[in-house]
């Protein structure tokens, strides 16, 4: 009896440790498949871009180009009709210089050049006749075409003074007086090109990064002393330096020269933005974006049951912090912005910033 006794209890003592263990690892693992069944993460909801209806900006409009004129030769002023804020057309005198020194130079290259025709033509009858050599016939035919270049350049010095218009312009300034001697490449007048109408404006960073010409319907301006008109206006060219205190872009955009209307450079015009609210991309952080082995993007959308879906989609335009969707989301909807890396397809997860205040 004894013997068996002292069987018993240490055996039993062996049974009720191995229970108690059991049930503890048995709690152990419950808890850890509750951790992981909900796992903590940042949420975001996708929004609209937010660039429907109009947006307005302020404009102002300036030159396509501002030139100094000058001539390519020296003399003295003899016509200089243009008064500040003339505007000129295309290919109209603006200065002239005295060209009678121009013009002699022209008659003497074209009498030398007579001359020498007249011998080269005398030169090659005596060379069939064996009368004079080759090289001395070969001299004049260089000295001919010598003169024929030196009249080509009397005459094109003869154009060099005369200033036309290069195209419609204003004359902002007249920076010499007429009848005094100028050098060349000395200034004259100085023009702003005005064949078409140049409006500016500034544009942030973040518009400019993230919306394309396919989300815009139309691009407008709108001047205050033209009530009741909108000129349509087209994309020119962009400042790619950021204005260094505000951080925006210059954009510039033209449109025709309406007619029997000054619009000049200086003056200030209203600019409508237009959007495509169709078109429009939503946006998402762009630290809910994962990539798959095979270089897709995917994101975690999250659905009522706080469970997550891998949900493929199709990207945009990024500024740095958001991007913009263009396929595979509809908006309003709850996805995982931050804490996605070790998700899986069905996990259930937490919104840690709601529940700590963040």
């Amino acid at each position: 009896m004894k013997l068996t006794g002292s069987f018993r209890f240490p055996s039993l003592l062996l049974l009720i440790a191995a229970a108690a263990g059991f049930a503890g690892c048995t709690d152990s693992k419950s808890d850890a498949s509750e951790a992981e069944r909900q796992w903590p993460v940042k949420v975001a909801t996708v929004a609209s871009n937010g660039n429907s209806g109009l947006r307005h900006f302020a404009g102002q409009v300036k030159a396509v180009q501002a030139l100094d004129m000058s001539f390519q030769v020296g003399g003295q002023l003899d016509t200089l009709p243009l008064k500040e804020g003339e505007v000129v057309q295309k290919g109209k005198i603006i200065a002239a210089l005295d060209d009678r020194d121009y013009r002699r130079q022209v008659k003497e290259a074209q009498v030398r050049l007579e001359l020498l025709q007249k011998t080269l033509e005398r030169q090659r009858s005596l060379a069939e006749r064996k009368i004079i050599s080759v090289q001395a016939l070969d001299e004049t035919e260089s000295n001919y075409n010598l003169a024929k270049v030196a009249l080509e350049n009397a005459e094109q010095r003869l154009a060099y003074a005369t200033l036309r218009a290069p195209f419609d312009a204003i004359v902002t300034k007249r920076l010499v007086e007429n009848h005094t001697n100028v050098q060349t490449g000395q200034g004259i007048v100085r023009l702003q090109d005005i064949s078409e109408v140049r409006i500016q404006v500034s544009v942030s960073e973040k518009l400019l990064a993230t919306v394309d010409r396919s989300q815009v319907d139309a691009i407008t301006a709108t001047f205050e002393f033209l009530p009741g008109k909108e000129f349509p206006l087209e994309y020119r060219e962009l400042q790619a330096e950021a204005n260094e205190v505000t951080q925006t872009y210059v954009v510039e955009l033209g449109m025709p020269r309406p007619e029997q209307v000054q619009i000049l450079p200086g003056m200030t015009a209203r600019v409508n933005l237009k959007f495509n609210t169709a078109k429009s991309a939503m946006r998402i952080p762009l630290s809910a974006v994962q990539t798959a082995a095979d270089g897709t993007a995917f994101v975690w959308v999250i659905n009522d049951e706080q469970r997550v879906n891998r949900t493929p989609v199709e990207l945009g335009r990024t500024d740095g912090e958001q991007v913009q969707v263009t396929s595979g989301l509809e908006p309003a909807m709850n996805l995982v912005a931050a804490g996605g890396q070790h998700l899986y397809e069905g996990a259930q997860v937490r919104n840690y910033a709601k529940q700590t205040g963040i």
